[in-house]
């Protein structure tokens, strides 16, 4: 196995959309997997400079196959909606519905709105189907670790549905405790299928 960053000239755009939106639709979240999702997810990541920009990917390899990917980043500055407004200025604007009901459902579903600088989130973690139970789960959050360190953050944040033991099993293996929160500063994040994990990098 070997981890690289995605590079939009090179790597299979499409096969990583895939992959994100079957991250989020096994998450038990109402987006649609089908083809204009597909292209949305396909946007975002091109735009870039949001939750699921291609500077934030890193794709684990089987040979040549993408296997799974990781995309984390540094805490953000700014709230949820002017990441999103400042997202659809790059995109095609005559869809703007259809961007804000589907960036919305990703926003709330996979995103944690208030981040420390020193802050690593990983907002997607996923392995493709055939290649689940080889350790690859394993292999990538090593690598998220790892790039949190290299960019001399402090901490790893990442979301967890509360019903996903597997998934939380495998965070508190590496040392993740559930992160306890300000519900009166970040009202947006009490989802109660929703569990914020936390590992400390330093």
């Amino acid at each position: 196995m070997e981890i690289k960053k995605f590079d939009l000239k090179t790597h299979d755009l499409h096969s990583v959309a895939d992959l994100i939106l079957s991250a989020y639709s096994e998450g038990g979240n109402n987006i649609p997997y089908d083809e204009k999702s597909r292209c949305m997810v396909q946007d975002l990541i091109e735009a870039g400079n949001n939750f699921l920009g291609h500077e934030n990917i890193y794709l684990c390899f089987s040979k040549d196959d993408i296997a799974g990917l990781v995309i984390g980043y540094p805490g953000k500055t700014g709230s949820k909606l002017k990441v999103l407004f400042d997202l659809l200025l790059k995109l095609r604007l005559t869809q703007m519905l259809n961007y804000l009901i589907v960036g919305s459902q990703l926003l709330h579903s996979g995103y944690t709105p208030y981040l420390e600088e020193d802050d690593f989130y990983i907002s997607v973690l996923v392995v493709d189907e055939k290649y689940r139970s080889q350790g690859i789960g394993t292999f990538l959050l090593k690598e998220g670790i790892l790039i949190a360190r290299k960019k001399n953050c402090k901490s790893v944040i990442l979301d967890v549905d509360k019903d996903n033991e597997i998934a939380k099993s495998l965070y508190r293996k590496f040392g993740f405790i559930t992160r306890k929160e300000d519900h009166q500063l970040q009202p947006s994040t009490t989802v109660d299928d929703i569990c914020t994990m936390e590992y400390r990098v330093i």
